[in-house]
């Protein structure tokens, strides 16, 4: 299976797999300080066009969609930097169908 992975400010790396680290350093960018233009860092599957996005600031806000379908984004907030790790940990491990079936709130969060 491969992932995209879309970094803080704008880069972008594709993987067949991922492991810890990268995903630490990932998230690790949401650290850097505040930035709306560039508030967040995604995981993509490829084959399917799921994606999570984790946010910077203190909401713990979480973004799931697929970009290559309906377009209609779910959310989260409240999500911890280490449950946002896990989310990422189980879509890089092929899980991303079981993250779905989780509850979700629609839209992209509150405003």
């Amino acid at each position: 299976m491969s992932f995209s992975l879309l970094w803080r400010h704008g880069a972008s790396s594709a993987h067949d797999e991922i492991p810890d680290e990268t995903l630490y350093k990932l998230l690790a960018e949401l650290d850097e300080g505040e930035d709306a233009e560039h508030g967040d860092v995604w995981l993509s599957e490829d084959a399917t066009g799921w994606g999570i996005g984790v946010f910077a600031g203190d909401r713990g806000l979480v973004v799931l969609e697929n970009t290559e379908s309906d377009g209609r984004p779910f959310h989260r907030t409240g999500v911890s930097r280490q449950e946002a790790f896990v989310l990422f940990r189980r879509a890089a491990d092929g899980q991303m169908a079981a993250i779905r079936a989780e509850p979700w709130r629609p839209g992209y969060g509150p405003e």
